[in-house]
C-alpha cells in the first residue's frame, strides 16, 4: 500500500511541476501533456478506472467552475497558456484532473474525513496558487491577502464536496493498490 502511495504521490508533483513551470517558462501545452499522460499511466495502474475516471472528470467540472469564478473575481492573472483572459488555461484544469487521482490514494486518509478535507482544502488550495505565484505561473492581484481569501473558500467548499463523494465510492475495505504485475 505504501508504495502505491508513494507512487500516486510522484506521478501527481511531477504534473503539477510540468504544469506550473510550463506555464512560467511560456510552454504552457508542455505541462499539460504530461499531466495528461499521467492521468492516463494513473488509470492503466488502477483496477477500478470507472471510478478514478468519474473522479477526474468530476474534479475537472468542478474546477472549471472554481477557476471562472476567480478569474471573473480578479483574483489572479495568469503569465501564459490561456486561450481567453475569461477562461481557465488547459493546464490549470489538468491540474484539477490530477488532483483527482490522489483522493482515493495519496490522499485518502485526509479526503475521507470532511473537515479535514475543508481545511485541506482552504489552506492547500491558497498555497498551491502562492508557490505557483513563485514559480511565475500566475500573479495573484492585490491585496494578496484578499486574494488568498477568495481562494481559500471555494477551495474548502471543493474539498469538502469532494469528501462526500469519494466516501461515496470508496469501499470500507482496504485502500486501493495499483497493479504492478499483468
Amino acid at each position: 500500500m505504501r508504495h502505491t502511495q508513494l507512487l500516486n504521490y510522484a506521478l501527481y508533483q511531477v504534473g503539477w511541476f510540468s504544469c506550473v513551470l510550463g506555464a512560467s517558462w511560456r510552454h504552457p501545452w508542455v505541462g499539460f501533456v504530461i499531466a495528461v499522460a499521467l492521468i492516463g499511466a494513473h488509470l492503466a495502474l488502477t483496477s477500478e478506472r470507472r471510478i478514478e475516471l468519474r473522479l477526474v472528470m468530476l474534479a475537472t467540472a468542478v474546477g472549471a467552475a472554481v477557476e471562472l469564478v476567480q478569474i471573473a473575481a480578479g483574483t489572479y492573472r495568469f503569465t501564459s497558456g490561456t486561450l481567453s483572459t475569461a477562461l481557465p488555461p488547459l493546464w490549470l484544469l489538468a491540474l484539477w484532473a490530477q488532483l483527482a487521482t490522489t483522493f482515493r490514494f495519496s490522499l485518502r486518509a485526509v479526503i475521507v474525513r470532511p473537515w479535514t478535507a475543508v481545511i485541506l482544502g482552504g489552506i492547500g488550495g491558497p498555497l498551491a496558487f502562492m508557490a505557483g505565484e513563485r514559480l511565475g505561473a500566475v500573479t495573484l492581484v492585490s491585496p494578496v491577502t484578499l486574494a488568498v481569501l477568495r481562494l481559500s473558500i471555494p477551495w474548502a467548499l471543493a474539498f469538502g464536496a469532494f469528501s462526500v463523494v469519494v466516501r461515496r465510492v470508496t469501499s470500507d475495505g482496504p485502500w486501493p493498490r495499483y497493479r504492478t504485475r499483468w
